[in-house]
C-alpha cells in the first residue's frame, strides 16, 4: 500500500462547528458582501452583508426552534438562492437535520425521500408549488410544514393559492412563505441555543440514482468543517473574492466548495441567474473564481477558440503561449496584457477556477493557465465531505488531482510504486456512514478506518500526485487477467472533435471472451462544418474506423476496441453529467434482444436508424391492434343499430 499525507501550506483558523465558523467570519468581515442575487433574470440585484445574513439566520432559526415538532428532519429543494442558503445555514445552526435534495428529480422521487428521510419540514422553491400544495399522499408523506421560498416568482393565481393555503388552519399541513416569515421578529426560544454536538448528524445526502437504491450519505459537523479547513490549509483565497455560484448547492462540491468554504474566507458569493446568464453574471459582477465541472471550463475554452478561428487568431494565440510560458520561469508575467481581450469576454477578473466532479483534459488546463486563467482540478465523493485531494496553491500538476488537503492521509492500494490501485481514505471527513444501511457501511469503510472510494488511482512517484484512471466498478478484466480502464481508452477517443462523448465496457462474445466495446456520441455540426458529411453518409463510418484504428495503434493490442456502435443522442447522466453506464449497457443489450442481432450483425450501426426502425415496427404493430379493435366495435355498433 502507497500512503501520501496531506500538507498544510496556510494557517487556519479552528472551529468545530458551522455555526462557530460563520461566527467567525461575521466577525471579521462583517460590512462585506456576503451574498448577491437577482429575484429574476431581469429584476435589480440584491447584496446582503455578512452581518445580515447571520441576522437572518438567526432569526430563521428561532423560527424552526417555535415549531412544535422536534427534532426537525429539514429538507430544502430548489434552484441556488439566498433562500436556499438561509434554510441550509439555519437549519445546521441547530434547528435540525439538514436534508438537501436534488431538484431536477421527478416530483415523485423527490416525495419517495421524503419519506425515507422522515422530513417534517421542507424548504421548496416556487417552481415546485403544485407538487407541495397537494394534501398528504398515502404512499409517499408529504412534510406537514411546508415553506414556499421565492414566493415573488408565483403566478398571481399561485400567490392567492398559497395565501389561502397559509390561512387554512385545518391541523394537518402548515404552509408558510418564507418572505413573511422573515419579516417578521421571532422571539428567541426559552431555552439556549441547544449544544451542537459536533459529530452527531447533521446532514443527509442522497446520491445520484433512482431512489430505491440512492445511499443516504451522513455527514457531522465534524466530517464538514475538517474538509473546510483542510481545503483552507492548502488553497489560499482573498476576503472579497468574488465568486459565481453555478452548481446545484444541494451536491456537496458546491456546498463545501462554493457556500462554506466561501464564508470562511469571506467571499461574495453571486448567484448565477441560470447557466444562459453566465457570461453575463461574470462579466457585471466582474467574477474572480469558479467552481465547476469540466463542461462549465470546457464550454468556456470552445467559444474563446470558436472566437480565435473567426478572427483568424488562433496560429497567433499558439505562438504565443509558448515565449510567455518561458517568460514567467524568468519572473516576467504578461498573460494578463497580452490576452486582456480573452480575459475581458469573461468579465476581465477571472483567475482562478476549481474543475471537479469528472475528469477535465489537461490541455484545456494548460491553455487557460497559459492565458492567467488557473483552474485546480479536485477530486472527493460525497461520503468525504466532498474534497479529498486536489492541486493547490502550492502544487500545480495539469493531468492530475494533486495531493491529499491537510490533515488527510490517502492510500492507493498497490505495493510498487506507478502501479495503480484502489484509492483509500482515512480521516476526519469520512462520513459516519450510510443511512439505515449498516451492512453497505462495513463494506465501504474497513475496520481500520480506510474508506474504499471504488475509484482506481495512481500515485505518481515524481510529483506524489494522484491521478484518476478509473471505477473499481467498471473496470474491465479479460480473461488473461489483464485489466483495462475504460476512462483512459474514452479520454482518448474524447479528443476528436466529432466525438462528443464516448463509452467503453467490456462486453462477453458467444465463447464466452471478453470483447472491449464502445458507443460513440457524435457532434452532428462538427461532422457538417468541419468534415463535410450527414449522419446518412457513409463516410461518417469511415470516419469512425479511421479514428478507431488510430486510437487502437497508441494502446496495447489487449486494450483494442473490437466493436462498436454509434449514435447523435446524448447518454443518460447523472445531475452532475456523469453517464449512467449500467443504463446505457442495458438500453443496448434490450435492443439487441428486441431485434435479436449479434454483436457482429450490430457493430458499426447508427443506433438512431435501428430505434426508428425499432419505433416503426412497433407503431405498425399497435396501428394492427387498433385496426383489429376497431373493426370489432364497429361490429357491436352495428348490432345497437
Amino acid at each position: 500500500m502507497q500512503t501520501i499525507d496531506g500538507e498544510q501550506y496556510f494557517e487556519v483558523r479552528d472551529f468545530k462547528t458551522i455555526p462557530e465558523m460563520l461566527s467567525q467570519s461575521v466577525a471579521l468581515f462583517s460590512d462585506m458582501t456576503a451574498v448577491r442575487y437577482r429575484l429574476t433574470p431581469t429584476s435589480e440585484p440584491v447584496s446582503i452583508s455578512y452581518k445580515q445574513l447571520a441576522e437572518d439566520v438567526n432569526n430563521l432559526l428561532n423560527f424552526l426552534r417555535s415549531l412544535n415538532s422536534q427534532p426537525l428532519r429539514i429538507a430544502v429543494v430548489g434552484e441556488n438562492s439566498y433562500h436556499w442558503i438561509l434554510a441550509y445555514l439555519a437549519a445546521v445552526s441547530g434547528a435540525g437535520l439538514i436534508i438537501p435534495l436534488d431538484r431536477m428529480l421527478p416530483p415523485e422521487e423527490i416525495k419517495q425521500l421524503l419519506t425515507r428521510s422522515e422530513a417534517n419540514v421542507v424548504f421548496y422553491d416556487a417552481a415546485f408549488f403544485q407538487v407541495f400544495s397537494d394534501d398528504f399522499d398515502s404512499e409517499n408523506r408529504l412534510p406537514p410544514t411546508r415553506v414556499c421560498m421565492r414566493s415573488g416568482r408565483l403566478k398571481q393565481e399561485e400567490q392567492q393559492q398559497l395565501q389561502t393555503l397559509i390561512n387554512d388552519d385545518n391541523g394537518k399541513t402548515n404552509h408558510l412563505d418564507l418572505d413573511q416569515v422573515l419579516s417578521s421578529l421571532w422571539p428567541v426560544a426559552e431555552a439556549t441555543l441547544p449544544t451542537i454536538d459536533p459529530n452527531a448528524l447533521m446532514a443527509l445526502l442522497f446520491t445520484s440514482g433512482t431512489t430505491s437504491n440512492s445511499k443516504g450519505v451522513m455527514l457531522s459537523q465534524t466530517n464538514v468543517c475538517a474538509d473546510i479547513k483542510g481545503i483552507a490549509g492548502m488553497v489560499q483565497l482573498k476576503p472579497g473574492i468574488r465568486m459565481l455560484s453555478i452548481l446545484p448547492l444541494h451536491h456537496t462540491f458546491e456546498n463545501t466548495c462554493g457556500l462554506l468554504m466561501a464564508l470562511y474566507v469571506g467571499a461574495s458569493i453571486n448567484i448565477c441567474d441560470g447557466l444562459r446568464y453566465i457570461q453575463k453574471n461574470m462579466q457585471e459582477y466582474e467574477i474572480e473564481m469558479i467552481i465547476g465541472v469540466p463542461a462549465v471550463f470546457e464550454n468556456f475554452h470552445q467559444k474563446i477558440m470558436d472566437t480565435l478561428r473567426k478572427k483568424g487568431k488562433e496560429k497567433l494565440i499558439r505562438r504565443l503561449r509558448g515565449p510567455v510560458r518561458g517568460l514567467r520561469k524568468i519572473g516576467i508575467d504578461l498573460r494578463r496584457k497580452l490576452f486582456k481581450q480573452i480575459l475581458d469576454a469573461f468579465g476581465g477578473a477571472l483567475y482562478l477556477g476549481i474543475c471537479g466532479a469528472a475528469p477535465i483534459d489537461p490541455e484545456i488546463i494548460s491553455f487557460f493557465d497559459d492565458i492567467g486563467v488557473r483552474i485546480l482540478q479536485g477530486y472527493g465523493l460525497t461520503e468525504t465531505s466532498p474534497v479529498v485531494a486536489g492541486c493547490n496553491s502550492k502544487i500545480f500538476v495539469p493531468g492530475t488531482v494533486g495531493r491529499p488537503v491537510s490533515n488527510m492521509t490517502v492510500a492507493i492500494d498497490s505495493d510498487n510504486p506507478g502501479e495503480p490501485g484502489e484509492i483509500l481514505v482515512r480521516g476526519p471527513i469520512v462520513m459516519l456512514g450510510y443511512y439505515q444501511d449498516d451492512l453497505a457501511t462495513e463494506e465501504t469503510i474497513d475496520k481500520d478506518g480506510w474508506f474504499h472510494t471504488g475509484d482506481i488511482g495512481v500515485l505518481n512517484p515524481r510529483y506524489r500526485c494522484i491521478s484518476i484512471t478509473g471505477r473499481k466498478k467498471s473496470m474491465i478484466v479479460l480473461k488473461s487477467g489483464k485489466k483495462v480502464f475504460p476512462e483512459e481508452v474514452e479520454y482518448l477517443f474524447n479528443q476528436f472533435d466529432f466525438i462528443r462523448e464516448s463509452l467503453v465496457w467490456g462486453d462477453q462474445d458467444e465463447k464466452g471472451d471478453v470483447v472491449v466495446s464502445a458507443k460513440f456520441v457524435l457532434d452532428e455540426h462538427t461532422l457538417a462544418e468541419k468534415h463535410g458529411l450527414k449522419p446518412e453518409d457513409h463516410g461518417v463510418q469511415k470516419l469512425i474506423d479511421q479514428m478507431i484504428r488510430d486510437v487502437n495503434a497508441k494502446m496495447p493490442s489487449f486494450k483494442s476496441i473490437k466493436q462498436h456502435v454509434f449514435s447523435f443522442q446524448d447518454m443518460v447522466k447523472t445531475t452532475t453529467l456523469k453517464i449512467k453506464r449500467q443504463i446505457e449497457i442495458d438500453k443496448l443489450k434490450e435492443l439487441m434482444n428486441k431485434q435479436k442481432l449479434r454483436w457482429r450483425e450490430l457493430t458499426g450501426k447508427n443506433l438512431d436508424s435501428l430505434a426508428k426502425e425499432d419505433n416503426s415496427g412497433q407503431k405498425s404493430e399497435s396501428q394492427n391492434d387498433k385496426g383489429t379493435k376497431n373493426s370489432e366495435a364497429g361490429v357491436q355498433d352495428d348490432k345497437k343499430d
